[in-house]
């Protein structure tokens, strides 16, 4: 191994639907203060460089962060860092209402970046129902999602859309639609599903893939499931030792089978 690289581990994460009042801020303290001690910086002012990203990994911005914001951010698990232009703590969100919740931060390989995954609140699509998951707010001062711009598709822009447009959607949205009427997006899953199956080159495999990607996350976000929590799930299936086998389940496929002739 080598001995330059930071060790394993030195991260830490909150567990799905955890509050910041979960933790005694007396530990959130002392696990602020383990954690600098496994950072390192050669930078006169003392300041760690951080690298901020959403819920999903995708970056949003570069901040600085010390000491002193690290842990306030694990106290108040929420994204704070270090102003050099204040000279003091950066509370994200305080003046804007663009607050981030704080998932987990973490240092790299060479122990002398941070990173922190956070779920950018502050947009359109936030819902109660959805609690904590659905980051849609903008984190750069210009208004845009990120200090690159704004998202270029992708799947978290889809999520984000889907969220808005469940809680305002604009006159004949085919989305809303599909929220409205369950029978017609079961419908169209399967639909698609088969039509999936049945392409045959690489671009066609690639365009039903889409379709079925977009039918699908209305499906989650009708039920305020996010990507966060899928990925989450399929996180768990692998650190499993035995596994099912896998097979085809017969009546599932005469079930499918039946709707789809239904709609020939």
């Amino acid at each position: 191994a080598d001995p330059s690289c930071a060790p394993q581990g030195a991260a830490v994460s909150f567990a799905d639907g955890l509050s910041a009042s979960a933790i005694v801020p007396a530990l959130a303290e002392a696990m602020g203060k383990c954690f600098v001690q496994c950072c390192r910086t050669d930078r006169p002012d003392g300041l760690y460089t951080t690298v901020v990203c959403d819920e999903m990994g995708v970056a949003l911005g570069l901040v600085y962060s010390s000491e002193e914001s690290i842990v306030s951010s694990l106290v108040e698990r929420r994204g704070i860092y270090y102003s050099r232009s204040r000279k003091g703590l950066w509370r994200k969100g305080d003046s804007s209402g663009a607050i981030q919740l704080l998932c987990r931060m973490d240092v790299d390989c060479d122990a002398d970046a941070l990173r922190y995954l956070v779920v950018q609140r502050g947009g359109e699509g936030e819902t109660p129902e959805a609690g904590t998951h659905v980051g849609c707010g903008p984190f750069c001062h210009c208004g845009t999602r990120s200090c690159w711009g704004e998202a270029n598709g992708g799947l978290t822009e889809l999520q984000r859309t889907l969220f808005a447009r469940k809680q305002s959607a604009p006159e004949g949205s085919y989305t809303k639609r599909l929220f409205d009427d369950p029978v017609l997006l079961r419908n169209k899953l399967l639909e698609e599903a088969q039509e999936l199956i049945e392409a045959e080159d690489s671009d066609h495999v690639a365009a039903e893939a889409a379709d079925v990607l977009y039918f699908a996350m209305v499906r989650l976000a009708a039920k305020n499931v996010t990507l966060q929590m899928v990925a989450h799930h399929l996180s768990r299936r692998a650190l499993k030792v035995k596994r099912r086998p896998g097979n085809a389940k017969n009546f599932r496929i005469a079930a499918a089978e039946s709707i789809l002739a239904k709609k020939e």
